[in-house]
Parts: C-alpha cells; structure tokens; sequence
C-alpha cells in the first residue's frame, strides 16, 4: 500500500478515533448552526466577516465543501460566514498579507482565490493542477500548491495562470513559507515522513534530515523553529534551525496533527483534526489544549489559515 493509499486509509477509519459528540452551534438567530449551513450549503459573510481588520480563521470542510469562517478566540460563538462558490472538498489553504485567501479544491483539481470578505472566487487555478492536498504564498505573492496526484510542487507567479517552475517530491504534504521566502513541505516516501526546504521558483529542494511516522501538518513559529505533525506518533515534533531532533513536543493523544497555524505572537496554534472531526487549540508555549471544536455531525475539517497570519521566522 502507498502513504498515499495508507493516508486516505487511515482518513477514512477517523470515525473510530471520535472522543466526544459532533454538533454545530449557534450565536443567536442571525447564525446558523454548522448542520443547518452543512445541510443548506449557502455561502453567507456577517459584517464581522468582510471588517477590513478584523481577525479572521477559515476552515476547511472537506466533507460539505464549505470553508467556514470564524472570529479567532471566539470560535465557540459558531461561524460568521462561508464560502460554497468554487469549493470541492477542500484540504489546504493559505491567506497572503492583502488577506486573500487561497483554497486547494482536491474535489475538482483548482486552486480559488478570494479577496477578503468576497465569498466568489475572483481567480481560479487549474492548469497542470490534480488532486492538490495543501497551498502557501511568499511575502512577494509567489502560490506554492502540493500537488498530490503528481507528487510535485507547482509554483506560480503573481498573476501567472500556469506553473512557471515545479519541483518532483514524494507525496507532497504540507506547505509553509519562511519569512525570507523560502518553501517548507512535509512528504512522504514509502514508510518514513520527511520535511525539505526549497528556494522560490526552484526546480529542487533540500532534505532536512528529519524523520518522522507520517507527516502531515507544518509550521514555522516566530523563532524559526519548525514544527512538523506526526500522524502515527501522534505529536508535533519541533525542531530548532538546522537540527534533526525535536527540542520539544506537543502531545496530540488520539488527534491528527493535519493543517497547523499559529497566530501573530506565538500564543494560540490551531489544528486540524480530522480523526475527529475537529479542530484543536493549542496554548503554544505550554503545549496543552485549551479547547476543541466541531461543525456537523462527521464533518471532516482539514485545513486552518489565520487571518492576519503570522510573519515567521526572525
């Protein structure tokens, strides 16, 4: 069996890992409830929504094909908007510094663009683009999509409607970008989990020597340190530049370190968590879950992107 086969394997066993009931909630009348928008698909934005400061984490649903929005730190008050226009199973996402967002659609091979508090795509991306698992872009607009058909890396400039270089890498995971610019993936070869570094628009990356069960999810914190998820070892090894050891860990018992991001200061990190359903939490620099939560019932929440997010490295 493939990591690729064993992955979606294993995604489709979560089900069995679900500690606690799923269910929508709701703040007030004016809000849906997570059933009620999953059942409905009716892309929808609240004022706080479309504020142009305004804190922002979206969510991917792979399940009902909606990203959904909520305040960050209020996430408990249910969603304040969705977008259902041009989403197909969604998986990864990203937000740039102008606060667009930027979807990988595994469902229909494209990549969507929306400005902030635009709820229709106003750029779609699909030439040379199957089955994208993840998508991150550099401080000078350059998209980086994980292409998981082709185990490739497609790279486009700004305004560019077709990869303008592409880089051959083994299951391609994750994505993040450092704050000089440079590309972070986690992939996958036939029984080990791995991260590499590449140059924008390169044509190669450089292996970091890390080794791990599966990895999933990957982030760079304000120290530039690395953090990269672990499906099997159910944790989120982080390493210190340049070293193959984790200096330290945050235990994720019976969750899936998926999709990672921390916030502007290093104090919350949000994960995916689509064993259960959900997304978790993370006190940062304790490394202890403060809280959790779901949208439905079984909705498979796979990506997270914060908006403004956070400038990594130093």
């Amino acid at each position: 069996m493939t990591i690729e086969n064993a992955r979606l394997s294993l995604l489709g066993a979560c089900a069995a890992l679900v500690l606690g009931g799923c269910g929508g909630s709701t703040a007030g009348t004016a809000i849906p409830s997570g059933a009620e928008v999953a059942a409905a698909r009716h892309g929808w934005m609240s004022p706080l929504a479309k504020k142009k400061k305004e804190k922002l984490l979206y969510v991917t649903d792979y399940t009902s094909s909606v990203v959904l929005i909520y305040q960050q730190g209020d996430t408990g008050a249910g969603p304040i908007g969705e977008i259902v226009t041009g989403v197909s199973t969604p998986e990864g996402e990203a937000v740039d510094k102008s606060g667009t967002l930027y979807v990988a659609n595994y469902g229909n091979n494209t990549v969507t663009e929306y400005p902030k508090g635009a709820s229709s795509p106003s750029v779609t991306l699909s030439n040379g683009i199957s089955k994208p698992r993840d998508v991150s872009v550099d401080s000078t607009g350059i998209l980086y999509v994980a292409d998981g058909s082709a185990s490739e890396i497609l790279e486009f400039k700004p305004g560019s409607t077709s990869p303008d270089a592409t880089v051959s890498i083994t299951h391609p995971s994750d994505l993040t970008n450092a704050k000089n610019g440079d590309l972070y993936v986690t992939y996958n070869e036939s029984s080990t989990g791995r991260a590499a570094t590449c140059k924008p628009l390169a044509t190669t990356c450089t292996d970091l020597g890390i080794a791990v069960g599966l990895a999933q999810g990957i982030a760079i914190d304000l120290q530039g340190n690395l953090l990269v998820g672990d499906y099997y070892g159910q944790v989120i090894d982080i390493y210190k530049p340049g070293q193959t050891a984790p200096f330290r860990q945050i235990t994720t018992k019976l969750e899936e370190p998926a999709k990672l991001a921390l916030d502007t200061k290093d104090k919350t990190l949000y994960q995916a968590d689509p064993a259960n359903f959900s997304v978790d939490i993370y006190y940062y620099k304790a490394g202890t879950q403060e809280s959790t939560f779901t949208f439905g019932s079984g909705n498979e929440l796979e990506g997270v992107a914060l908006a403004p997010g956070q400038k990594p490295g130093k």
